[in-house]
């Protein structure tokens, strides 16, 4: 059996969108049959029920990640390394030193949606967006790899035919880094129709969302499930910030808008997303409303979203990721 290191972070400050993204990843290699994925997560532990069947090593912030991967690795003969690491400097030390020790003995390396910086040593960088433009690397020793069919998602429940409902799901990511929950409920509570219901998910890093005291329409907070595929199946619209969850929902057809929270850090991609007929893009929480209220009231946009997403959304990112790290380790 090879074995394959899958390096993360997991935080309140990263989110939960890198650990998603590799146990995508994580379930279609184990698919293959030739091939062990581990975990190493650079976090705090968290109760994650899909974790539980993968060899899983949680290293704290301060501990040191070379020392660590190397170790992991030379006790462990692991023969491919995956990182999806947080772009932050607080976060990501210098890693020139451990991908030269890796390289040296035949480990090869993958760096998702980062570390573009080191793409003269790295095997493959996989870029899980629509977005990112390749030509501008073509100097990269590195094979790049980007597009709609490159995303990590795990999809685990049939897509539904989309038709017009009440039920509106709210996603501010898992640590809600914006704190949306604490004034967004208001002003959902206020503008949407009151025959609406409002499933709030609470994620793991998140403070509970401040409702109103008397709210006029009808409220359910889930609590940091463990999977967001009933929730999204079931409702018939979605608020969501930008991340790794709005493209989960996107391979569902559900009828989303989405913002983004973070200033000006995601402008050029949601600029670019509002081209592609996928779903509503909106400037800001309180626009978001406004055009959700809009896409409720028009059937056909939002059955064209539906289909738009479900068409973009086709094919399996992960599973196409997992064959190309499959042929590395295997070879």
């Amino acid at each position: 059996m090879h074995r394959v290191l899958l390096v993360c972070h997991a935080t309140a400050t990263a989110g939960l969108g890198h650990l998603s993204r590799l146990l995508a990843l994580a379930q279609a290699l184990r698919k293959d049959g030739r091939v062990q994925p581990d975990f190493l997560i650079i976090g705090d532990p968290i109760e994650k029920k899909e974790l539980a069947s993968f060899n899983t090593n949680f290293l704290p912030l301060s501990d040191n990640l070379v020392t660590s991967v190397k170790n992991y690795v030379e006790l462990h003969e692991s023969e491919v390394v995956v990182f999806d690491l947080f772009p932050m400097k607080d976060f990501v030390i210098d890693l020139g030193d451990l991908f030269t020790w890796l390289s040296e003995r035949n480990i090869r390396m993958v760096g998702v949606d980062s570390l573009l910086e080191h793409c003269d040593v790295l095997d493959l960088i996989w870029v899980p967006s629509f977005y990112f433009d390749i030509s501008k690397h073509a100097n990269c020793k590195s094979i790049l790899k980007s597009g709609w069919d490159s995303f990590l998602i795990q999809k685990r429940l049939p897509s539904r035919v989309w038709k017009k409902g009440s039920r509106v799901l709210v996603l501010t990511g898992g640590g809600d880094v914006a704190r949306l929950g604490a004034t967004l409920p208001t002003q959902i509570d206020t503008l949407l129709n009151e025959k609406l219901e409002i499933h709030w998910v609470k994620g793991p890093y998140s403070d509970a969302p401040s409702l109103p005291e008397k709210p006029r329409l009808s409220w359910s907070i889930h609590n940091a499930p463990t999977q967001l595929d009933e929730l999204i199946v079931q409702s018939d619209y979605v608020l969501t910030v930008f991340g790794v969850s709005f493209f989960e929902v996107l391979q569902y057809g559900i009828p989303t808008v989405v913002f983004s929270p973070y200033g000006n850090k995601d402008n050029s991609e949601l600029i670019a997303l509002a081209e592609e007929g996928v779903a509503v893009v909106a400037e800001d929480a309180k626009t978001a409303i406004s055009n959700l209220i809009k896409l409720m009231k028009n059937d056909d946009q939002a059955k064209a979203y539906s289909e738009k997403a479900l068409e973009k959304l086709s094919i399996n990112g992960a599973q196409q990721l997992s064959e190309s790290i499959c042929l590395m380790a295997c070879a």
